[in-house]
């Protein structure tokens, strides 16, 4: 199970104007949260792998949250 910290991270990326994008683009500060959350989620759902190194290289909001918006419909089927 995820904990609560990767979660909230999840949030905070999901927020096209947090402080972790600039230009609509990830920050050096938003690539290390997509790392963390991408290294506890890929203990339990490995497939999502190539998603996550997609995310990385390109690193805009639409395609990270997209990712990240998916990401929270498995954790949530896990839930239930």
């Amino acid at each position: 199970m995820v904990d609560r910290a990767v979660l909230r991270y999840i949030r905070e990326l999901l927020d096209p104007y947090s402080i972790y994008y600039s230009d609509g683009v990830l920050n050096s500060e938003g690539m290390t949260l997509l790392r963390i959350i991408a290294r506890e989620v890929l203990k339990e759902y490995p497939s999502l792998r190539p998603r996550f190194a997609k995310a990385r290289r390109r690193r805009d909001y639409e395609y990270v949250s997209s990712l990240l918006n998916d990401v929270i419909s498995y954790l949530s089927q896990q839930s239930q």
